[in-house]
């Protein structure tokens, strides 16, 4: 039965990549429609992303194996990310790293659900209970990638991304009855050369020219490899190891969640000191891993997953505005009045609605508003 899902879901890639972006946004309009619709809406979409990873590997084994055809006909490219190669090679390193990252990631997926569900069943009391013990699985589940990287950064997605776009893909070639794991490793690494001691494997320069029709040549493969070099760097060089003071601010930043949780505990969610000591936490911990990275001592080279996921985690500082006592004294009423401003305008009427219609989930739940 699995097996033959799989082969549908590879054979309809396009459609069911249509339907689940339908259910997507239906999630976000949604909330506000009826009684309990926010909890229909998060009810579905937390269905949807673990139903989406499960197609994303699907599509990936079928990738790797040569399976995919574009909408033309021609073979897919794949082109693996820095992030797809990093994590990839740790996955394979350490069957531990693996399944901690797989459950950090349906924690993610669902947490925003559980609290519902505990508010609406158990209590306010129960809700932070259950909060908490969350918050503290994720800190024990953080530190394992933390130690089992070799001292990296922790990115705030560890699962892979999409190696192919599922919307630009038509029908499958040469389809087989069941997709394995060792179907598509085999078939994917058949035809390169792994190096001895680095284990690092290598795409033949027969195989290049064929797959760019003989458009490229030697000279111009290595300038471009040479322009990138992330593209032939060993995959855990892609995110460096911390010294002692980088270290230090990571673990602040795994920490950071679990502390304003006890404190919105102990103090009260209105409280200004929870707010204020978590911002204190998270700034030091920017500050302390900005300062190893750029330290003289470090290699100054782009590394490309590093940036995003700072780029990433500053962003996570607008949540500051959505919390309270912060959006209770200034946020909620400026929010108000733009929301107020859209509903007279036709074309940002939408805007407006789906403003009034989160402000009560970013008041009333933690994780909506968490960042962690």
């Amino acid at each position: 039965m699995f097996q033959k899902y799989a082969s549908f879901v590879v054979n309809n890639a396009a459609q069911v990549n249509s339907i689940e972006n339908g259910l997507r946004t239906l999630t976000y309009i949604l909330p506000g429609r009826f009684a309990d619709a926010e909890l229909a809406s998060e009810a579905i979409y937390t269905l949807l992303s673990f139903v989406g990873v499960y197609h994303d590997s699907l599509l990936g084994k079928a990738a790797k194996a040569g399976l995919l055809v574009d909408k033309e006909g021609k073979s897919v490219e794949i082109d693996v990310t820095p992030f797809n190669r990093y994590h990839g090679r740790l996955s394979q390193r350490s069957s531990v790293y693996h399944a901690t990252a797989l459950l950090l990631s349906g924690l993610q997926f669902s947490e925003k659900l559980v609290e519902m569900l505990v508010v609406k069943k158990l209590g306010e009391k129960m809700r932070w209970k259950v909060v908490s013990l969350i918050e503290i699985v994720k800190v024990l589940l953080r530190m394992n990638l933390l130690q089992l990287s070799g001292r990296r950064m922790v990115t705030g997605s560890v699962v892979p991304e999409r190696l192919v776009d599922p919307a630009s893909l038509g029908s499958i070639k040469n389809a087989p009855s069941s997709l394995s794991a060792s179907t598509a490793t085999a078939a994917a690494t058949a035809s390169q050369w792994k190096g001895g001691r680095s284990g690092l494997r290598f795409t033949p320069v027969r195989d290049i020219l064929e797959r760019t029709e003989g458009s490229a040549t030697l000279s111009g493969y290595v300038t471009g490899e040479a322009r990138n070099p992330e593209a032939v760097a060993p995959a855990l060089a892609l995110i460096r190891r911390y010294g002692p003071l980088g270290l230090a601010g990571e673990l602040l930043f795994i920490l950071r969640p679990l502390v304003y949780v006890l404190g919105i505990r102990k103090l009260g969610k209105r409280d200004w000191r929870p707010w204020a000591l978590s911002l204190l936490v998270e700034l030091a911990s920017r500050q302390m891993i900005r300062t190893d990275l750029h330290a003289g001592r470090r290699e100054s080279s782009k590394h490309t997953v590093e940036k995003d996921e700072l780029s990433r985690r500053k962003w996570l500082f607008l949540y500051y505005l959505l919390r309270s006592p912060f959006f209770d004294r200034f946020t909620e009423s400026r929010l108000s009045r733009v929301a107020e401003w859209c509903n007279n305008k036709p074309l940002l009427s939408l805007l407006g609605s789906l403003i009034q219609d989160y402000q009560p989930l970013w008041q009333q739940y933690y994780f909506y508003t968490a960042g962690s």
